[in-house]
């Protein structure tokens, strides 16, 4: 017995011993990325209104079967999903706070609907193109998103209509009459027209310098009214088959930089159209990335060799609404993320997150709303802030008006890092991304001259395909009404060699805020 005994406590010291091993181990992994922050030399300063929206001029406009809003997505019966700013005589006024929760922005309002609704249907030259009607009414919800969230607006015109003198109409009797000159940024001229030959509004052979023709149309129509000139144009939203270098120096040399306050390009990198799927693996592999900054280099140079910022008008995670439990995942956190700084990076002025309103409903809305009616009819919204959303929201508030420092980062992991300072000497905010599908562990930052408490601040989820309601940043959440309790941060101190070392999770974002140096 005494054996026994003897035998079963040295089992137990051999699991004790071991199990003190493991700790010992766990404690000195090597870190899974190593950072490295250059703080000399700032970079190049990011716009404040950087992060902004692109939705729909209306629901039931884009041209792809009517918007069928009851039970989508909603989380009752009670329930149906609503466009975003809400309507005229009840706009979504919590919309409006997630709006102004991320600063200073732009919302666009374009998208296929731009093409499709119409002002003054009565008088279209092609009224069996007009999927939808636009009101006084319209402009009016339009100014009050812009005045209640401090956003600017980029409007969005009809140029499949192809008439000059209709679309004045427009600007002078709904546009200038309901919105004020100040809240917007200036007029733009179609919504990808690089596309406009496939629903028979223009010929196959339809081109850029078509294309530079039937803006110029507008552009003179417009310069000879003393209303219409105040406003400026921004062009030419292409997409697709003209998304290059040489068919944008051609539109833009053709109707000349100086029509031209804003050059703007969207791009879907990924697909559901036509039943295609997409996947956690291909939203978050390294190549699309390189896809998109390869894209965006070329295009980008363009514009800035001709003195023109250009903007990301339009993007999301795939085109077609995106793809559930993929786009509306927190995988779509990490990736929106990337997007914003990868686009800052190079040379973008802007960047706007698409809406969409489909009869089976979008994925990859940064912000779904939901309407019911009380017993007096009254319209009552519920906001619910997607994971996209968070991704943004920590863009803003680390990114939007700082300069970027260049970062090293040696990893064999999926994981990308930024940072940005107010100054040089001010607080240092790195950024760190993990976008690898297992990895997980310590990463090490070195800020050089920096020896002061770091705060840590993580944005995470269970896991990659996590939905909204398990994402959390800083520990706390949004509720409905566009409001967020202070988030939860730890202290890291320097270790003897100078370096920040944390512990980074799956599936997370860190942000590692340095503070300034200290001056003596």
């Amino acid at each position: 017995m005494k054996q026994n005994w003897f035998c079963l406590l040295t089992r137990l010291s051999l699991c004790l011993v071991g199990a003190v091993l493991l700790n010992s181990v766990s404690s000195a992994q090597a870190p899974i990325a190593t950072v490295s922050i250059e703080t000399k030399t700032l970079g190049a300063q990011i716009p404040k209104d950087f992060a902004g929206f692109s939705l729909e001029v209306s629901t039931a406009g884009q041209g792809i079967g009517a918007f069928a809003p009851g039970g989508v997505k909603a989380a009752s019966t009670a329930e149906a999903a609503e466009y975003a700013l809400g309507t005229s005589n009840a706009p979504n006024e919590a919309f409006f706070r997630f709006m102004r929760d991320l600063g200073p922005g732009i919302l666009r309002l374009g998208g296929n609907s731009q093409d499709n609704t119409c002002w003054n249907l009565a008088a279209a030259p092609h009224p069996d193109w007009c999927k939808a009607p636009l009101s006084a009414a319209d402009f009016q919800l339009f100014s009050r998103a812009a005045k209640d969230s401090g956003w600017h607006l980029i409007v969005g015109m009809n140029l499949k209509q192809n008439s000059s003198a209709w679309a004045l109409d427009e600007v002078t009797r709904a546009i200038a009459k309901e919105i004020k000159p100040q809240e917007i940024i200036g007029l733009e001229i179609g919504n990808e027209p690089d596309l406009f030959s496939r629903d028979g509004s223009r010929p196959e052979t339809y081109s850029p310098a078509d294309n530079v023709k039937d803006f110029l149309a507008y552009r003179n129509a417009f310069a000879m009214n003393p209303t219409a000139r105040r406003y400026a144009l921004i062009g030419p939203a292409t997409c697709c088959k003209w998304h290059n270098a040489q068919d944008l120096g051609a539109f833009v040399d053709g109707v000349g930089a100086a029509s031209l306050k804003l050059v703007t390009v969207h791009s879907y990198l990924l697909t559901t159209c036509g039943g295609r799927t997409v996947s956690i693996e291909e939203l978050l592999a390294p190549e699309l990335m390189k896809r998109l900054d390869a894209e965006s280099q070329s295009l980008v140079q363009v514009a800035h060799q001709r003195n023109l910022p250009i903007a990301l008008a339009e993007t999301n995670s795939a085109s077609c609404g995106g793809m559930p439990g993929v786009s509306n995942a927190f995988a779509a956190t990490l990736w929106g993320l990337d997007s914003l700084f990868s686009a800052a990076s190079d040379g973008y002025s802007g960047l706007n997150f698409h809406f969409s309103y489909r009869p089976g409903g979008s994925s990859y809305n940064p912000v779904d709303t939901y309407v019911r009616h009380d017993g007096s009819g009254r319209q009552l919204y519920r906001n619910v802030a997607q994971p996209l959303y968070y991704g943004m929201y920590l863009f803003t508030k680390v990114a939007s008006g700082e300069f970027m420092l260049l970062t090293h980062t040696q990893t064999t992991s999926n994981i990308r890092s930024y940072a940005t300072t107010t100054c040089a000497g001010c607080d240092v905010n790195v950024v760190v991304i993990n976008k690898d599908l297992a990895s997980a562990g310590p990463v090490s930052i070195h800020v050089p001259g920096r020896a002061g408490t770091a705060k840590l601040l993580l944005l995470k989820a269970t896991r990659l395909d996590s939905l909204a309601s398990e994402v959390t940043y800083g520990g706390v959440q949004f509720d409905s009404e566009g409001h967020i309790p202070p988030p939860h941060t730890l202290a890291v101190e320097p270790n003897a060699n100078g370096d920040y070392e944390f512990e980074l999770p799956n599936a997370s974002v860190a942000l590692l805020t340095v503070p300034a140096e200290q001056r003596h």
